[in-house]
């Protein structure tokens, strides 16, 4: 949140807290209601109030790029605010009797408080004021279409339920082997990707080939004539099928989604690796919006809690977490569920089934737990088995376990195992 101190000239300070005062009042910052604010006979640079803010209003470019324009008025201030505190601790230190030390100190402290000035994801401090008027400012420009919404999972029913893959959340997708934890998370990444949105997949289990595989078949999937991912990777196609799998990837090949193959890597990595994504991807004029991440067993902790896998799996999950708030974007996690699923009556999971660390799911802003009854059946000959495989075959169950701004509750798709393909039921 800005401040009207971040601005170097007075006027622009007042306008800022006179704009701040009228969005909180719920009315609109405009020149004419700001008018009434400042003296009539105020002269700026020859200009009356209304004629000068009239003439910000023609000179600014575009309310897009407003997140940038703060930021450089912000850096200007800090800029001011170190060269300001440099001198008094010079002059502090010139006289007779100066306490060197007592000096640095405050300087070093001046300094601090510039830097977490500067660090939107670590300001711990404000005002119900500056949180109240910064909602107000966020509906105001979600209504006028300022702000762009959540990236899409790619299954309408599932957003409507979450809210789509937010910035600055951490989504949890885990299961049990089976249960399509690669399937969903490839998904999400390539109907993020087709819906306009950058997005950077993390693939630590599979090489590129087969995850490119698996994106293929999904983004060829039609109803009744599947290519498998299998067919697709180890090439058993025929001339049909070759030149659908030749027109899909023609057509794929523009979307922006970036694949990272690394075998094992940490949360340091994969900030440096999604800023690096962010960077090209902005070039390309792209934003970035969501890294998926297959999956948490591969993520590499620090030394520092060596051999205490639980302490490592949290310090994993604060850190992914603390990256969704740095970088605006959702990281979402595949996870897997630990045994305790398999020696139930009903296998379908639970929160208290997440494996190896309860920090998890206390940094997980939304948990999306997987269930597919047909894995359980297949291999079942009863006719009351085989019957029910027969309904349910092509079942996927998505239970919303834990969601910080949204519904709990379940979200039944339809999911082809074999081609990678997860669809809102219905639409198959």
């Amino acid at each position: 949140m800005g401040c009207p101190q971040h601005f170097y000239e007075p006027i622009h300070a007042k306008l800022f807290e006179l704009c701040g005062d009228a969005i909180l009042e719920g009315r609109a910052a405009t020149p004419i209601t700001l008018k009434p604010k400042l003296p009539a006979d105020l002269d700026i640079a020859g200009l009356t109030p209304v004629e000068y803010m009239a003439r910000l209003m023609t000179e600014a470019t575009t309310v897009i790029n407003a997140p940038d324009y703060a930021m450089t008025i912000r850096e200007a201030w800090a800029a001011r605010r170190v060269v300001e505190a440099a001198r008094e601790a010079a002059g502090a230190v010139a006289q007779p009797d100066a306490n060197v030390k007592s000096s640095i100190a405050a300087l070093l402290s001046d300094l601090d408080g510039i830097r977490a000035e500067l660090d939107d994801g670590h300001r711990g401090r404000q005002s119900l004021a500056d949180c109240l008027s910064g909602v107000l400012l966020r509906v105001d420009a979600i209504r006028e279409g300022r702000i762009e919404p959540g990236a899409t999972t790619g299954l309408a029913d599932l957003d409507r339920m979450i809210g789509g893959l937010q910035p600055g959340r951490l989504v949890i997708v885990a299961g049990r082997p089976g249960m399509g934890k690669t399937i969903v998370g490839a998904n999400i990444a390539r109907a993020t990707a087709a819906a306009g949105n950058g997005c950077l997949l993390f693939s630590l289990e599979m090489p590129a080939e087969e995850i490119g595989a698996r994106i293929l078949s999904d983004h060829a999937f039609r109803h009744g004539t599947p290519v498998t991912s299998k067919a697709v990777f180890e090439g058993h196609l025929d001339a049909r099928e070759m030149r659908e799998m030749e027109d899909t990837a023609s057509a794929a090949a523009g979307l922006p989604l970036l694949i990272e193959t690394p075998a094992m890597v940490s949360v340091g990595e994969i900030l440096a690796r999604t800023r690096a994504a962010a960077d090209e991807m902005k070039a390309r004029g792209v934003r970035l919006k969501v890294v998926v991440i297959d999956y948490l067993k591969f993520v590499r902790a620090s030394d520092r809690y060596r051999g205490q896998r639980v302490y490592e799996v949290g310090e994993i999950t604060a850190g992914l977490k603390a990256l969704a708030k740095d970088l605006g974007v959702c990281v979402v996690l595949l996870a897997q569920l630990n045994r305790a699923v398999e020696q139930r009556a009903d296998k379908r999971p639970e929160l208290s089934d997440l494996r190896e660390s309860g920090d998890i799911e206390a940094d997980a802003d939304v948990v999306l737990l997987l269930f597919r009854e047909a894995y359980y059946l297949k291999d079942k000959t009863d006719p009351e088995s085989m019957a029910r495989l027969l309904a349910c075959e092509f079942a996927l169950e998505i239970i919303v376990a834990k969601c910080r701004m949204g519904a709990v509750g379940v979200v039944e798709t339809f999911c082809h195992p074999g081609a990678s393909a997860v669809r809102d039921r219905g639409m198959r």
